[in-house]
């Protein structure tokens, strides 16, 4: 699928007495408009300077005129924050290869509207967040960003948001949106697109050199650099941040050579435990693939095929690689060029710049909740799974944990220890080892439990509370029976913590929690939770301190 163009913008500029006044309109209404300088017949467009009335699907939308780079822009005004949608970081170069710097353009680009995203099916989470890309475009060129400021003439931090989606789906939509966080007044977000799954990572001789996601990051950071303080924001203040696929993706700049040193902190979000896939693994999968999909000439084939084919094949390819109490991944970066293989060792280049990072208490609740195999497991299957993770004292420990929740189900037990394994244990050996080499660690941990059945404080429900967005999570069942007044402030509390941090490198403030830092040998946590507090962890799962309070 391709993108469709939007309607060219015109721009003329009049004076009427002592202002100055930028009339912008679609090219279509040009004609109407030029026989009336004023600009503000019927309504449809009245500007003074930058500000505009303009007429956006049906109705009038105030809208702004911005610059970068490439040309104007032109954005609108929401309550307080400006946004700019769709704006283009890159160009595209073909599949399989590497992106272009981005093109010119004349005129005004009208950015008022979504931008289309890279090739995915439904996520595997639409169970839990909704169909957050449902009704978006899609487009093998969709190397777009959006920007969200509170004013064009500031100079304020700026929040480089990488979106998750396990490798495979995500992108600039709507559940990131960065509004509430502009109409602080305290930072600019900034959120974009990158290549998914195997568009996005194949790896594969003589066809894919692979880790082009990581280009394409790599790409929008440049266009932040050069563009952000037109926008009111501070290229020397930038804080990567990602959850999930994007939390994995920020350490890996925490770690390069070439970007570590371009942010001054970082937030990491439910990093899942996973190296980058050495380059005989993504062989073997891109391999694997081929052969599924009965592609004999794999230059040729994969670089025709249609997009929907490739997408149907992944998902059967990822399908087969699954297994009980897993949580499988197929095409992600691998550990040639710039990815470190060892990518804990390799993030300690960031010390001593500050780093928070966290979890949910039920990671796995997410994943498996719409699954009745996983809700329905027996003790035998999951014991199978606790010794598969831990060794012959898979039993005792299960034992132990169901002794520790009574009433517990086997399933409560493989939400416990598979949370434990793929997030939380990550998190906790990243926090001691960036403590250790120098950096201020700030750990968390989201406790607030989804009324959603068997899906508790499962991956990606503190998203809409570190956002602040809930009106753009409407269609998420995990939200659903929520009480909204005690979601909202604790939402505001959440985004009082992350403004400081990214303002400050603390997010200690007045009239907020006390949060402590995690030690060289102590990983201290705050618990968002009905009471709001930090606790210390202590490393090992048959510690009743890092099980789920």
């Amino acid at each position: 699928m391709s993108l469709r163009p939007r309607a060219s913008c015109g721009v003329e500029r009049y004076s009427r007495g002592r202002d100055d006044i930028s009339i912008v309109f679609p090219e279509k209404i040009a004609d109407d408009l030029r026989s009336d300088n004023t600009g503000d017949r019927a309504g449809r467009v009245c500007v003074r300077r930058t500000a505009v009335w303009f007429p956006i699907k049906g109705r009038l939308m105030q809208t702004i005129l911005a610059s970068c780079e490439q040309g104007e822009l032109l954005g609108r005004s929401v309550d307080g924050a400006l946004v700019f949608q769709d704006i283009p970081y890159a160009n595209d170069g073909g599949r399989y290869r590497d992106c272009l710097p981005p093109a010119s353009w004349q005129g005004v680009r009208d950015c008022t509207g979504p931008a289309p995203v890279f090739p995915q099916l439904p996520s595997r989470l639409d169970f839990v967040m909704g169909p957050t890309a449902q009704g978006v475009q899609m487009s093998e060129d969709a190397y777009r960003l959006n920007v969200y400021t509170p004013s064009l003439a500031g100079n304020l931090p700026v929040l480089f948001w990488i979106h998750g989606g396990g490798f495979v789906t995500g992108g600039a939509l709507p559940c990131y949106s960065g509004t509430e966080l502009a109409r602080s007044g305290r930072a600019v977000v900034v959120t974009f697109n990158y290549r998914l799954g195997i568009l996005g990572n194949l790896c594969m001789p003589g066809v894919a050199a692979g880790n082009f996601s990581v280009t394409d990051i790599l790409r929008a950071l440049d266009w932040v650099r050069s563009n952000i303080e037109r926008f009111g924001g501070n290229p020397e203040a930038i804080t990567f941040a990602g959850q999930s696929a994007g939390a994995w993706y920020t350490r890996m700049l925490m770690g390069m050579k070439e970007t570590a040193g371009l942010a001054r902190s970082a937030a990491v979000l439910s990093l899942p435990g996973l190296p980058p896939l050495l380059p005989e693994e993504a062989h073997r999968i891109a391999s694997d693939f081929c052969a599924l999909a009965e592609f004999h000439d794999p230059a040729v084939d994969l670089r025709n095929a249609p997009v929907q084919v490739l997408l149907d094949l992944q998902a059967r390819l990822l399908a087969s690689r699954a297994g009980f109490g897993t949580v499988p991944v197929g095409f992600m970066p691998v550990a040639v060029n710039r990815v470190a293989a060892d990518p804990v060792k390799q993030s300690l280049r960031f010390a001593p710049k500050p780093v928070m990072i966290g979890w949910t208490r039920h990671e796995t609740g997410s994943f498996f909740a719409s699954n009745p195999a996983a809700v329905d497991a027996t003790r035998s299957m999951v014991e199978r799974v606790f010794h598969a993770e831990l060794g012959e004292a898979g039993t005792r420990h299960y034992e132990r944990v169901m002794q520790q929740r009574p009433g517990s189900t086997p399933y409560a037990a493989l939400v416990e220890l598979t949370s434990y394994a793929i997030f939380k244990r990550p998190a906790i050996e990243a926090a001691g080892s960036l403590a250790k080499a120098g950096s201020d660690v700030y750990g968390y941990q989201f406790d607030i439990a989804s009324r959603q059945p068997h899906v508790g404080a499962g991956h990606c429900f503190e998203l809409p509370f570190a956002f602040g967005n809930f009106d753009d999570w409407t269609d998420a069942p995990m939200l659903a029976g929520t009480n909204r007044a005690f979601a909202n402030d604790l939402s505001g509390m959440m985004r009082s913590y992350l403004m400081n941090f990214i303002e400050t490198g603390d997010p200690n403030g007045d009239d907020l929690p006390a949060w402590t830092r995690c030690g060289p040998d102590r990983i201290d946590a705050m618990h968002f939770a009905e009471w709001v507090s930090c606790y210390t962890e202590r490393p090992g799962f048959s510690a009743p301190e890092t099980l789920s309070r």
